[in-house]
C-alpha cells in the first residue's frame, strides 16, 4: 500500500516521522530515499521522538554507517549508506554485513536506513520505504510504500492522505 504525504517543513516532516514510529510493530525497517537535504535525517529524528527517544540525540551517521539508542519504547538504529555507492553487489554486501546491518534489520526494535536504494539483501519482512521528492525550498512531497501485513493497519492510519 502507498501513502502520499505532503511536508512543508522540518517541523511537519520530523511529526510525520514520529507520528510513523507511534504506530509501527517492532521489527519494522524504514528505508529513506532521496537527494541530499531532502529531509531524510530529519524525518529519522521523528522515528525517534515517536519511539520516546531524545530526537536531538540523532545525527546522521554518515562517518560512522550505523548507530543504536535505547530508551525508548523500543531500540533504534539509524543507519545512513551515502558513502558506500557504486559497491559492486558483492562488496555492498560485505560491507552491510560488516557493519551489522542485516543483524540490525533483523533485531527487534525499528531500523531507519538512509539512502536505502543502496540497500542490497534480503527484503525486511515489515518494510517502509520513504520517498522524498523536493518540490521547492520548503516543501516536500513523501511517498511511503508499506511492504507487510502487519503494515496495513499503519497505512489506514494515515487518515487524510491520499493511498493507492
Amino acid at each position: 500500500m502507498r501513502v502520499e504525504l505532503i511536508s512543508r517543513g522540518p517541523g511537519e516532516t520530523e511529526a510525520l516521522g514520529s507520528r510513523l514510529a507511534a504506530a509501527l510493530p517492532d521489527g519494522t525497517a524504514i528505508g529513506l530515499v532521496g537527494g541530499l537535504g531532502c529531509g531524510k535525517t530529519c524525518f529519522a529524528r521523528g522515528v525517534a521522538a515517536g519511539l520516546g527517544i531524545d530526537p536531538d540525540d540523532v545525527a546522521s551517521p554518515t562517518f560512522v554507517y550505523l548507530v543504536e539508542y535505547s530508551g525508548g519504547r523500543m531500540p533504534l538504529r539509524h543507519a545512513d549508506l551515502y558513502r558506500l555507492e557504486g559497491l559492486a553487489p558483492d562488496a555492498a554486501a560485505e560491507a552491510f554485513a560488516g557493519i551489522g546491518l542485516y543483524e540490525a534489520l533483523e533485531g527487534p526494535g525499528i531500523t531507519v536506513v538512509e539512502w536505502w536504494d543502496r540497500y542490497v539483501g534480503p527484503p525486511p519482512a515489515l518494510l517502509t520505504v520513504v520517498e522524498f521528492v523536493v518540490e521547492n525550498v520548503d516543501v516536500r512531497s513523501l511517498t511511503l510504500t508499506f511492504s507487510g501485513a502487519a503494515l496495513a493497519p499503519v497505512a489506514h492510519g494515515f487518515g487524510g492522505a491520499r493511498t493507492r
